[in-house]
């Protein structure tokens, strides 16, 4: 017997072994798995969009900053505070893969509140920068320690929800960073509004503090309410656990094992399989158009108003991609379908950014602003198709999520050039860069859903010929023989 036929053997026996520990009692399994979905929701969700919120918060709030006197006083001219903007990214993305290979061995809910922490002091410090060499290392170091989280929170959710579960929660996962982009011009122009000249401190250093030293205490509770991995999280019974783990067994036929393979195997696996770099520039082109929203409060200030009506605009169209990404994400997991899911939103924020590039009349510009959100809108099918395409061992899906998140955000880098003050209040050029941009998502996706679909093809006809051969065929991506990519 090959070596692969013994490996899917002993999943196959480690599946019937969950199964067994399974405590149903009167019910079902469907009712006991609703009940589990349930609590981890519960526990997991709530706390995760909350820490997501805030660290968008910290992240971004220097574009509200600048609505105040943060150029004047520190005394950025020229390009320099799109350099500012830029090397946030930098740090970000260095940090990523090896925060997310460590993250597949330690426990999340230590490791993530430590991370947290990290960032608060440095986003609150920033309250205290004099000059534009003490901004450029702050907001070198504030992407430096931010940049675990969100790569983290993918592999986390990863480790708990289905295929059919996950584009939607990370959808609501990213919402709620939508949602801190309008809940954060609220509570911006209140900060900016009314705290001018409050103990001799101009406004956006106010905005610095309190958005940092708000971090803190969420990450005291994080450390009491997040979960680890289904096989170690202590607030599940041993029933619990034994089905949570089953849920992600059955899907890819083997259980999750977080110490089965070494980081640095799982990092070239993940390397040496296509898939990853698809997906990788997929996402790349996704946040290059994006990366607009840098700039959200500058572009509706090309509306003519004032600075605190101009916060007040920014926040609705953040609310509708919120609302978007989480509808189109949730029929998505609903078809099992993820490519005309990416495809869509893609096409109806290019006719938004055209939109905007051609005509400067206010009703047509600001309804522009909506369908330009409306990029976000494959988020969520995007993410989630990484964990369905690269989906074992778990050190390859680490390693492939923090790779998509950190290598596409290497458009903020450059994209951070794309909106400077001499080109407003149009900004063809960039709104004709996210267009194209925008159509390289789409081509990358058309590809990926046929070389999935080619892959799928191959394991059935492989299966149409013999047991051994379907394992071959597999083996050479990382799967088992009955796994089957989502398309």
């Amino acid at each position: 017997m090959s070596s692969s036929i013994k490996d899917y053997d002993l999943q196959v026996k480690t599946v019937e072994a969950l199964e067994v520990g399974l405590d149903i009692g009167d019910g079902s399994r469907e009712d006991l798995e609703k009940k589990l979905l349930r609590k981890i929701d519960i526990r997991l969700m709530p706390m995760m969009m909350l820490i997501y919120v805030l660290n968008y918060l910290d992240r971004n709030n220097i574009a509200t900053a600048r609505l105040g006197s943060l150029e004047k006083d520190t005394g950025l001219r020229a390009q320099e505070y799109n350099t500012v903007i830029s090397i946030f990214f930098v740090g970000y993305i260095l940090t990523q893969i090896p925060t997310n290979m460590i993250l597949d061995k330690v426990r999340p809910s230590l490791f993530l509140p430590v991370v947290m922490c990290a960032w608060a002091i440095v986003s609150a410090c920033t309250g205290a920068v004099r000059n534009y060499s003490g901004l450029i290392a702050l907001r070198f170091c504030l992407g430096f320690v931010e940049a675990p989280f969100f790569p983290g929170a993918l592999f986390l959710l990863s480790s708990w929800y289905t295929k059919k579960e996950l584009a939607k929660r990370i959808s609501i996962l990213y919402a709620a960073g939508q949602m801190s982009g309008a809940f954060g011009g609220l509570l911006g122009s209140a900060i900016m509004s009314g705290m001018d000249g409050l103990a001799g401190l101009p406004s956006w250093r106010w905005l610095f503090i309190i958005e940092g030293t708000a971090t803190i205490p969420v990450a005291v509770v994080a450390l009491f309410v997040l979960p680890d991995y289904p096989a170690t999280t202590k607030w599940l019974s041993e029933s619990e656990r034994n089905l949570a783990i089953l849920r992600i067994a059955e899907e890819a036929s083997e259980e999750d094992k977080h110490a089965s393979v070494s980081a640095w195997h799982g990092l070239k696996m993940a390397f040496a399989d296509p898939v990853l770099y698809l997906i990788w520039f997929m996402q790349l082109g996704l946040n290059t158009a994006a990366a607009f929203t840098n700039f959200f409060p500058t572009i509706v200030r090309t509306l003519g108003y004032g600075t605190s009506k101009t916060l007040l605009l920014s926040a609705p169209p953040y609310v509708f991609a919120a609302i978007l990404g989480i509808t189109n994400s949730w029929h998505s997991d609903r078809t099992n379908e993820r490519w005309l899911h990416i495809v869509w939103p893609q096409i109806f924020c290019s006719i938004g950014f055209i939109i905007s590039a051609v005509t400067l009349k206010t009703a047509a510009r600001y309804t522009a602003t909506f369908m330009m959100m409306s990029v976000y809108g494959s988020f969520g099918c995007i993410l989630s198709w990484v964990s369905t395409s690269l989906p074992r061992p778990s050190a390859k899906r680490a390693v492939a999520y923090a790779v998509v998140n950190a290598g596409s955000n290497l458009a903020s880098i450059y994209a951070s050039y794309f909106y400077p003050k001499s080109q407003g209040p149009r900004y063809w050029q960039a709104n004709v860069a996210n267009v194209a941009f925008s159509a390289a998502c789409i081509v990358l996706a058309t590809v990926l859903h046929f070389v999935l679909q080619w892959r799928n093809r191959k394991l059935d006809r492989a299966a149409a010929t013999s047991y051994e051969e379907e394992l071959v065929v597999a083996s050479k991506w990382q799967i088992q023989a009955n796994y089957r990519y989502t398309l």
